[in-house]
């Protein structure tokens, strides 16, 4: 039998710890047995959120400490690819360094992805939606106002493409229509015209792009192009003076979602935007970079492990270790899938995280496992924040993390109470992107943090979008015997 003694802040906590006797509703035989007496109060908030927090790990039964486990890894399910290119020379793209931005975290730019003539064709077609009323207000969505979102002249507005879902399936003809198949009064129209014929050209580079990323970056459902699973996104966006995007994240671990997150068949995969701004783009004079926070030493065998996703487990936080002053950066994964063979003998999947060795490429568990259900509500991000800073600081025995210096130095992919404090994610540095017009960015949409700066002059246009990839599902064969 294992008991935990706390001596600070005067909780004590007795009785067997168990990992987890079931991923569902706690039912009697996982109730809680545990026994909290505060002599004295220390400052309310943390302890509170200490108690609570080690009150949903901490759950106690008869049977005893239980933790007879098998390990697997899981990877997301195929799909069916339906983009193809020939020929991907004429996009211009250093594949190499492509690669080794994407793998550590970086924005990656490609200078003159467009033409001129390419540019113009977008911004006239954007010119006749806006004239049409086709852009709304759009900021980040805070999810607590619903559809009260008090978006103002300080937030962008955009529109979707809307010849999008044309292009994804090969009919590329449909981008040469200038309202993209939209009736709109008093214009007419039509594909004949040299602006019509470069729209049909961006819209063959956008999914020639699409493939490529698939085929590079081995994401291979990326290249899917049915509706009805993969969601790939494109959009018009407009910044004019005083407008900026706060720092987010484009893509979360679908456990982070709650049900939602795996009830979706795609998530997003790449974060792409094409510039269109104004010639002569000035970061000094005119503002609206995009700020990206990558990793300043990324710590991992990036020809064999990516950050952001690994065998389908997307990323949730790093582990920063610090050394004289420098730092490098592991990234760490969370497998919702982890087996465990509970006391009474039953197969179960539990939450882990872990990390890949830069040495051996081998599966490195830095928790314990645990039930998400167990979380009452409380969010993952939070738990995990919550349960690192009291194993590493508070106390000397660790129960969620395997030790104290993993629990010190795990640091979450998106902290927001830090950045709302004005501070930069540990570890990270800051690199500026001017929005150039003709040029591409490209990005990891689940391990890079970004945000765009105030726009003190000009507009800011870009076409926009996500090129999405497959959820991952639950393992096939998981409740096999071994």
């Amino acid at each position: 039998m294992r008991h935990l003694v706390w001596s600070r802040p005067h909780i004590h906590v007795a009785g067997p710890l168990v990992c987890g006797v079931g991923r569902g509703p706690i039912t009697g035989r996982g109730r809680s047995r545990a026994i909290i007496i505060m002599s004295q109060i220390p400052p309310i908030g943390t302890i509170i959120k200490c108690a609570y927090a080690y009150l949903l790990i901490l759950s106690f039964h008869s049977g005893g400490f239980a933790l007879s486990m098998s390990s697997s890894t899981t990877s997301a399910s195929g799909g069916t690819a339906t983009a193809t290119c020939s020929s991907n020379s004429y996009l211009g793209l250093d594949v190499a360094k492509l690669r080794r931005d994407i793998a550590a975290g970086r924005v990656h730019q490609l200078l003159d992805f467009l033409s001129e003539g390419e540019v113009s064709a977008l911004l006239e077609q954007a010119g006749k939606l806006r004239e049409g009323g086709a852009f709304a207000a759009s900021g980040l969505s805070n999810t607590n106002r619903g559809k009260d979102q008090n978006f103002g002249e300080a937030d962008r507005t955009v529109c979707p493409l809307p010849w999008w879902k044309d292009s994804i399936i090969g009919n590329h003809e449909a981008a040469g229509d200038v309202n993209g198949g939209q009736s709109m009064e008093g214009d007419e129209g039509g594909s004949e015209s040299a602006a019509a014929q470069s729209r049909i050209v961006v819209s063959q580079k956008l999914q020639d792009l699409r493939a490529l990323l698939s085929k590079e970056l081995n994401r291979p459902t990326m290249a899917n192009s049915d509706a009805e699973t993969m969601a790939h996104e494109c959009y018009f966006s407009r910044s004019t003076e005083g407008s900026t995007l706060a720092r987010h994240m484009d893509e979360r671990h679908e456990e982070t979602k709650g049900s939602r997150g795996w009830l979706l068949p795609s998530r997003r995969s790449v974060s792409w935007l094409i510039y269109l701004s104004e010639p002569d783009w000035d970061l000094a004079r005119n503002g609206g970079a995009l700020r990206s926070f990558p990793q300043r030493a990324v710590k991992t065998n990036l020809a064999e492990v990516e950050v952001g996703s690994h065998s389908g487990n997307l990323q949730v936080g790093w582990l920063v270790v610090e050394k004289e002053g420098l730092s490098e950066s592991i990234p760490v994964f969370l497998d919702s899938w982890h087996k465990v063979v509970t006391e009474s003998g039953e197969t179960e999947p539990h939450c882990i995280l872990y990390v890949v060795s830069d040495q051996t490429n081998e599966l490195e568990y830095i928790t314990q496992p645990w039930l998400s259900e167990r979380l009452q509500g409380m969010s993952i991000s939070d738990f995990l924040k919550i349960i690192a800073e009291t194993e590493s600081r508070l106390y000397s025995q660790t129960n969620l993390f395997v030790d104290e210096n993993l629990a010190r130095d795990y640091r979450l992919l998106e902290d927001r109470t830090l950045w709302e404090a004005g501070e930069k994610p540990n570890g990270s540095e800051v690199v500026d992107i001017p929005p150039l017009r003709g040029s591409l960015v490209m990005f990891d949409s689940v391990s890079t943090p970004h945000e765009v700066g105030l726009v003190k002059e000009g507009t800011r246009t870009a076409l926009a979008g996500w090129f999405h990839e497959a959820t991952q599902t639950f393992p096939e064969g998981f409740y096999d015997e071994n």
